[in-house]
């Protein structure tokens, strides 16, 4: 639990884990290993909020189980939360073009909601 590297290593397997059963329809075990990864970037996060790939990867998770929420209303909220973080991510280093992709997506996604 305190190896930072295990610990983000494990994120990164767990969305593996899911987008591979994204991939093949079974969409309750997604979301399963999407929490996970979820949990995992959270913590990482607290932990080492000056981390950018870390809120990155956050940002990530919340947009692959906002893909795999059934609800509007719970999809919406995983995609506003990413959109919060992309909008920090996006302030702090506005040179980076990733994150102007990324925050220009996730806006096409609400937008459609």
């Amino acid at each position: 639990p305190d190896n930072v590297g295990f610990k983000n290593g494990l994120a990164i397997s767990y969305e593996k884990l899911g987008s591979t059963h994204s991939s093949l329809g079974n969409l309750a075990k997604a979301l399963e290993y999407f929490e996970e990864r979820s949990r995992l970037g959270l913590e990482l996060h607290q932990d080492y909020p000056d981390n950018v790939g870390f809120k990155n990867g956050l940002a990530i998770s919340y947009v692959k189980l906002g893909e795999v929420a059934q609800e509007a209303a719970e999809k919406q909220a995983y995609y506003q939360k990413a959109e919060q973080l992309w909008i920090e991510l996006t302030a702090a280093f506005p040179e980076y073009a990733q994150f102007q992709r990324f925050l220009g997506g996730i806006r096409e996604r609400l937008a459609t909601l």
